[in-house]
Order: structure tokens, then C-alpha cells, then sequence
């Protein structure tokens, strides 16, 4: 029996192959397609891409002018893990806070990007960074069952849910404690680094708010230009946010040299920032009147549902503690972020400083 292939599908399958052979090793290249379709996954796909395009550059650029001395090196690095928005929505039991106890599992995101990093000494290191990622925070997800008209129970049944994309670039320094001690000491550098990292970023959001139109039908909606809190409004005295902040980076990680170039390592970062509306939610209840005042009637419309989800109390048809003029967020704190990554660093150039060139000073994991 024989089977019979078509020329045109053939040479299109090949085409194919080369393709994505020339972008990227083949075993990648179907990782990425298996998950491409998932919006959480999608920083995985964009951080490869920038990432090996990076380096490509960076190694050329070295080969040229050469980016190295014979006491220092570069690194060009890949971190992808998960990341939490704390803010104003979600949380948990009890008076929310802008630590690990609010942090809701359902929400995590993944922030992935790319970073280069210059070592003058092998104890301190000057980083520039940039990332993307999501944010969420969902009010449906605190457990706790208390009234609706009561301090814990106002932040469960407020109802309120938001989502939006994060970028992020900031400049930080490393310090290696433990490197600078087993140097001085003369007892050549370990393999496994512990580090401190601090630095200072701008980061770019827009958040966006879970509408449901009378069909029951729900889409995301783009929150600042709804003016919920009645930002820009005369009445209010609330100025416009700007959707463009500044943030500060704190965080400790962890090294390990699989090999003299190649880098392992895991990092937890903070990031406090200059925003209180990444969530779209920082102030007050305002008159639902004000949207009518200050909006086109279809915008009006979604934003009176926008600002108060929740108009109802268990019980009691139409009633709702969320009246105007009542605490809708805190002011007194802004909003912050953390992530937990994976990364993994490439020395580029001559690497191969003073306690490199001895390949017994490469000691095993040391702990001090």
C-alpha cells in the first residue's frame, strides 16, 4: 500500500521546521507553542525571545570592543517566577495589611524579563533590569464571613476586582557578603553566593475592572478614565493619577556557578511603590450623580457600576452600607508587589579573573 504526501504541504512542513529551527532549539520552540495560548504563560514566551536576542547583541558588541578587565566581568541574565500584587483589593481575614498575610494564591501572576549586570569586584554588582508581568487583587477571594456593615466584613462584600499588565525597569545593587569575606580571607570564591539587593525603578499600569453589562455578559474595562473616585473632578479636589510611578526594589537571593560562566539562582524582591491607585482604588465613595456631570452617558453608565459593585446587603434588597462619602480604600499606605524568580545569569567576555584561572578555587557550596 502506498501513501500518497502533497509536494506544497511537504515544502511547507520544512519551511516550517527551518524556521523555528533558526529562531530558536527545537525543544523550546515546542515548549513555547504548547502554552502560547495561556496569557499568564505569555512572559515566558517574551522573555525568551528578548532574552537570547540580548545576549546575541551583548556578544557581539563584546566581541568588538570588549566589555571586560582582567579584576572585573558582565553577566546578561533570564528570571521567570511568579509575582502578587498587595494593594487595596483582596486579602485575607482580619484589617488588611501589605505583607505575605494578604497574599491571595488564585492571583498569582508571572513576571519574566531580562537584566545585565556589571561586577568591578566579586562582592558588589550594579544591575539594570526590566521586566513584565500582571497584576490582580479580587475582593470575591478574602474568607471571612463577617457582615457587610462592619469594619472586616466592608472588604469582602465591597466586591471590587481588577487586573493590569505591569513593566517594569529599574537600576539596584548586589551585595555579597559572604564573597568579600572568603576573599579577604584568601579562601577562594564559593560556588553558593547569598546577596542582598536594593535599587530604584519606574514601572507602567493600567488598571482595568470587571464589568457586567444588564445581558449579564462581562468584559474588562479600562478604570482611570472612568474617574471613579472622581479624580479630576472639581467637587472631589482629587487630582488625576498618572498611570507612570516609581518604585524601590528590596530583596535577597541566592547563587550558584553551575559552571565558571553559567549562573544559578533564586530571588525575592519587593517592590514598594509611589502609587496608591494600581488597583484603581485609593479614596472615597463619590455621588454617582458626579459620573453623569462629567462622562458620556455610556461611560456613566459602567462607571456608577464600577465604583459600587456591591449594592446590595445580605437580607435586606437594595440596601448597602457603601454610601457616598464612605471608605472605599485606604490613602495612608500605597500599593506594592513582590516576585519570586528564577534566574539565570551568563558571564560574558574574559571572565576569568585571579580565583577564576585556579579551577580548585571553584570550592563546593560553603555556609558561614
Amino acid at each position: 500500500m502506498s501513501v500518497r504526501v502533497s509536494t506544497d504541504n511537504m515544502k511547507e512542513k520544512i519551511l516550517k521546521f527551518k524556521i523555528s529551527f533558526l529562531i530558536l532549539p527545537s525543544s523550546i520552540q515546542y515548549l513555547i507553542n504548547q502554552i502560547s495560548n495561556s496569557m499568564k504563560i505569555r512572559t515566558l514566551q517574551f522573555s525568551l525571545y528578548a532574552f537570547f536576542l540580548f545576549a546575541c547583541c551583548v556578544q557581539s558588541l563584546n566581541a568588538q570592543i570588549g566589555l571586560t578587565t582582567s579584576n572585573s566581568r558582565f553577566e546578561i541574565g533570564l528570571n521567570i517566577g511568579p509575582m502578587n500584587f498587595l494593594g487595596d483589593l483582596g486579602g485575607n481575614r482580619g484589617k488588611g495589611t501589605y505583607g505575605p498575610k494578604d497574599n491571595n494564591i488564585p492571583v498569582t501572576n508571572f513576571i519574566g524579563g531580562i537584566s545585565a549586570s556589571y561586577y568591578p569586584a566579586e562582592w558588589i554588582g550594579f544591575r539594570l533590569a526590566g521586566n513584565i508581568g500582571q497584576m490582580e487583587g479580587d475582593d470575591r477571594l478574602i474568607k471571612q464571613n463577617q457582615p457587610a456593615d462592619t469594619y472586616e466584613g466592608s472588604r469582602k462584600f465591597r466586591n471590587l476586582t481588577f487586573r493590569s499588565p505591569l513593566y517594569e525597569a529599574y537600576a539596584a545593587v548586589e551585595f555579597y557578603p559572604t564573597a568579600m569575606i572568603s576573599l579577604s580571607n584568601g579562601s577562594g570564591l564559593p560556588r553558593f553566593r547569598p546577596y542582598l539587593i536594593g535599587g530604584f525603578g519606574v514601572f507602567k499600569f493600567n488598571p482595568q475592572g470587571l464589568y457586567k453589562d444588564p445581558t449579564g455578559k462581562e468584559s474588562w474595562v479600562d478604570l482611570k478614565p472612568l474617574r471613579l473616585e472622581g479624580q479630576g473632578m472639581v467637587e472631589t479636589g482629587i487630582p488625576e493619577y498618572s498611570l507612570v510611578s516609581y518604585n524601590v526594589p528590596l530583596g535577597i537571593g541566592i547563587k550558584y556557578d553551575l559552571t565558571e560562566r553559567l549562573t544559578f539562582g533564586i530571588e525575592l524582591i519587593h517592590r514598594k511603590t509611589g502609587s496608591d491607585y494600581i488597583d484603581d482604588v485609593s479614596n472615597k465613595y463619590i455621588d454617582p450623580a458626579l459620573f453623569d456631570q462629567y462622562l458620556a452617558p455610556s461611560q456613566a453608565a459602567i462607571a456608577k457600576y464600577l465604583s459600587n459593585p456591591s449594592s446590595f446587603y445580605p437580607g435586606v434588597p437594595g440596601y448597602t452600607p457603601y454610601r457616598i462619602g464612605k471608605k472605599r480604600g485606604n490613602p495612608e499606605r500605597n500599593d506594592s508587589y513582590f516576585s519570586s524568580t528564577f534566574r539565570l545569569t551568563w558571564k560574558i567576555g574574559d571572565v576569568y579573573a585571579d580565583w577564576f584561572k585556579n579551577k580548585n578555587s571553584m570550592k563546593c557550596p560553603q555556609y558561614f
